[in-house]
């Protein structure tokens, strides 16, 4: 089988390392991008400040951490010569440099790379799961994970249904109530959009049926803590992600009855979105751990070690032709002609 060079650009963990941060810078500037340009339209001047901020932490991250260093690790990988290693120097410097002055971190097209990014990362993301299958884990430690990330899961798809139903709405049309508001909306279109339930409820029985399944793997030992977390914060960025899906139409309705923007007018999808990215940022860089070694693993390795030192000792002067008849019909040697 033919093996990837040593000094090659992609071999070994550092190759793979350097991958993960490149999809994570990708994906955090890419969210920064798409939030920035929703800041605008919201009412709040407090709100555009506060996720304004945060928007440009994401950002400074991405291009200044997760880019230079992606690029180091990738250039470094394998067993560089000194030209590569000063190459990666170079780029690690230059990189950040070039992106904040050429302005291709506030480019859109970012959004639309992120997508390649995020395959990216969910590919890292499969190998690295299945790197780790039948990990050894505690069972108590299984359960506090789905606790907490069941809890966080909850408290997103609770926050974008206020975001959808209450908070957008208000926003939007600050003159009326609540009430007046989906009583208008309810005289013209007949019925609210049920975009937002069938998200909130997807949402909530993925979370439910994961929980299940994680408990009963874990006691069945298929199941570690470290596929709960890294399919825990998948599950909360997907949630965050069809967001936008979900108050699609709503939005368009809001828009058409009150002669308001079709954007969002409240900042909670946007914080929804920084922490649905951090969250696939964080599985993806959470398959950079070494797999633990596992006790049977240990003791193949070391019966095929045992193997191999009495193959040794049984013959230690093999002919070329190790087949061949021993000589007698008891084993004795066979007479040699001279």
């Amino acid at each position: 089988m033919t093996r990837m060079p040593r000094n090659g650009v992609f071999a070994g963990r550092r190759a793979r390392a350097g991958a993960s941060f490149l999809a994570v810078a990708v994906v955090m500037a890419a969210t920064s991008v798409s939030v920035d340009l929703a800041v605008p339209g919201f009412a709040s001047s407090v709100q555009r400040a506060v996720v304004g901020t945060m928007s440009e932490v994401i950002e400074v991250v991405a291009v200044w951490g997760a880019l230079p260093l992606g690029l180091l690790l990738l250039i470094t990988a394998g067993e560089p010569r000194a030209w590569r290693r000063w190459a990666a120097v170079v780029a690690a410097v230059a990189a950040p440099i070039a992106v904040q002055f050429t302005g291709v971190g506030d480019s859109p097209f970012l959004i639309l790379l992120a997508l390649a990014a995020a395959v990216g990362g969910y590919a890292i993301i499969a190998l690295g799961l299945s790197e780790r299958r039948g990990d050894p884990s505690r069972t108590d430690r299984v359960g506090i994970a789905v606790a907490v990330l069941g809890a966080a899961e909850l408290a997103v798809i609770a926050l974008g249904t206020l975001h959808l139903l209450v908070w957008n709405p208000m926003a939007a049309v600050p003159e009326l109530s609540l009430a007046q508001i989906y009583g208008i909306l309810v005289e013209r279109y007949g019925v609210i959009d049920g975009g937002p339930f069938v998200w909130a409820l997807g949402a909530t029985l993925a979370t439910v049926a994961g929980s299940i399944v994680a408990i009963q793997g874990s006691r069945r030992g298929i199941v570690t803590t470290h596929d709960v977390v890294t399919v825990g914060l998948l599950l909360i960025h997907a949630t965050t992600f069809f967001l936008w899906w979900a108050g699609f139409a709503i939005g368009l309705n809001l828009a058409d009855a009150f002669a308001a923007g079709g954007g969002d007018v409240s900042s909670g999808g946007s914080l929804l979105a920084l922490v649905g990215a951090s969250c696939l940022a964080a599985a993806i860089l959470l398959q950079l751990r070494h797999a633990p070694v596992r006790d049977d693993d240990t003791a193949s390795a070391g019966d095929d070690d045992e193997s191999d030192e009495s193959d040794d000792r049984a013959d230690p002067h093999p002919t070329a032709d190790s087949g061949a008849d021993p000589g007698g019909p008891e084993g004795a040697p066979a007479a040699v002609t001279p």
